[in-house]
């Protein structure tokens, strides 16, 4: 169901609209274009988010390093969580608001001006376009906690949007999923945005899955929080969500410059040798003997064990220990936005709580490891070994350390909801960094960007505190 990505196709789009022989150009704004093609805005929407989320280029994003799945050879001052020097903080803000964000809100914008599409249409495109914007205020909440929310996006209209509460925030994205599902789950034509889809080619029944199953990411979320209905919502999502590995959400990219996985980029293109496996993953790894060490990660030694550097951000030579894998430097090595190993841990936790979302914890549970494996090219035989590990073995009564642990290990090309698994489960058990002298933060605090052009509103978001050490709302424990 997957569509091979083409930036090509997208700048295309975007230059064609504004090439003309009519002098009478001269007097548009070309900062505020008019026909802009809703369709390329959909799809450079969609390679801005996958873009982020792929990345491991530490000026943008450092969640491989914070989840402590790598640690840096050089330069380690992201592996010692700062990021103030690179405006890390202020990159992150940038990327989903003024690229993902703001694409989406002027597709939509074309969609509801479009006077040749019907309705139905123009509401399943708007349906797929409130997927993809519930994805970035969701990544922008688990990140920072409150953040413009409401007030965002206005312009000059409103230069200095308040900061919203992040739990409000969630509860209404929620809300935008049930009637994204409801108008997805009604259609199967997306018009002119099926060519330019890149996860899913046009399949709205595919986009009802995705939306159902960030549905069930959202619910899990807010399991321990009070009053938050996240049962309802895990239960009512529960039935159209990712059935198996052909399902989950990625974009394949191209073998050649610009449209190369950003993880080819940092970890090819640049020439550089800057990240290793970190022992924190590797521990683990090796304990469980886990058939996917010599997929995530190459220099193994002769037992098939990682070797990587004694802590957690510190340095090394770069040959003396593992690095990231071969797989990882692929160029058209997929980029993830949600996975059916993901999914199936999400139903391993709700089952476990007693929640009605069909299966029993163990069974999912399983199926987010087999998932994972057979993701990156392992096999079900390697697969039903694994799950007889002393350390890997279902146990409901450690259910927290295995669900956490084995997602979090799962989730090795998705940095953000590994980190994310870390604070939901509280395992597995974070290193002690080397020069930071603490385990991985909790959250990033706001750019110094924030406070220059919204000081009020920024001091006053998360109730005045803006430590890294801080939790997000749904982090209670």
């Amino acid at each position: 169901m997957k569509s091979i990505i083409n930036y090509s196709l997208v700048i295309f789009l975007l230059i064609s609209v504004g090439c003309t022989k009519d002098i009478d150009q001269f007097n548009n704004n070309d900062k505020s274009p008019t026909t802009v093609p809703a369709n390329a805005l959909f799809a450079n929407a969609t390679v801005e988010l996958m873009d982020y989320l792929a990345s491991p280029n530490v000026n943008v994003n450092t969640f491989r390093l914070w989840s402590q799945h790598w640690t840096q050879s050089t330069y380690t001052d992201e592996s010692n969580f700062q990021l103030i020097n690179r405006n890390i903080n202020g990159e992150v803000m940038e990327r989903m608001y003024a690229r993902v964000l703001r694409d989406v809100k002027e597709c939509r914008g074309f969609v509801n001006s479009n006077v040749t599409n019907s309705e139905s249409l123009k509401n399943t495109q708007l349906a797929v376009l409130d997927v993809l914007e519930v994805c970035a205020y969701s990544i922008l909440v688990d990140i920072f906690n409150d953040v413009p929310y409401s007030q965002a996006l206005m312009g000059v209209d409103n230069l200095s949007p308040i900061y919203d509460d992040a739990n409000t925030i969630y509860s209404s994205l929620a809300t935008s999923l049930d009637g994204a599902i409801t108008t997805l789950s009604g259609s199967s034509d997306m018009g002119d945005f099926a060519g330019s889809d890149l996860i899913y080619a046009g399949s709205t029944s595919h986009w009802a899955m995705l939306a159902n199953s960030l549905k069930l990411r959202i619910a899990m979320r807010m399991a321990d929080i009070s009053g938050s209905g996240s049962r309802a919502i895990a239960e009512a999502a529960a039935s159209g969500v990712f059935a198996s590995n052909d399902d989950h959400a990625y974009i394949l990219y191209q073998s050649s410059t610009p449209n190369t996985n950003p993880l080819w980029e940092d970890l090819v293109q640049s020439g550089r040798t800057d990240f290793l496996a970190s022992v924190t993953l590797t521990e683990i790894m090796n304990s469980t003997n886990d058939p996917r060490r010599a997929i995530y990660f190459r220099n193994l030694d002769s037992l098939g064990n990682v070797t990587s550097p004694a802590e957690h951000g510190l340095d090394g030579a770069y040959a003396d220990f593992s690095q990231p894998g071969n797989i990882l430097e692929d160029p058209t090595h997929p980029g993830i936005l949600l996975s059916y190993a993901e999914v199936c841990f999400h139903l391993a936790d709700a089952a476990n709580r007693g929640w009605s979302v069909g299966g029993d914890a163990a069974t999912h549970y399983a199926n987010g490891v087999s998932a994972s494996m057979l993701q990156w090219g392992s096999d079900q035989a390697s697969a039903d070994a694994f799950l007889l590990e002393t350390d890997v073995a279902w146990d409901a009564s450690m259910a927290d350390q295995r669900i956490g642990t084995q997602k979090w290990v799962a989730m090795y090309d998705q940095g953000l909801e590994a980190w994310c698994t870390w604070k939901m489960y509280d395992y597995p058990t974070m290193g002690v960094a080397a020069q930071a002298g603490t385990i991985t933060p909790t959250r990033y605090n706001y750019s110094v960007d924030e406070y220059s052009v919204n000081s009020i509103n920024t001091s006053a978001a998360n109730g005045g505190s803006d430590l890294t050490t801080d939790r997000v709302f749904w982090d209670v424990d």
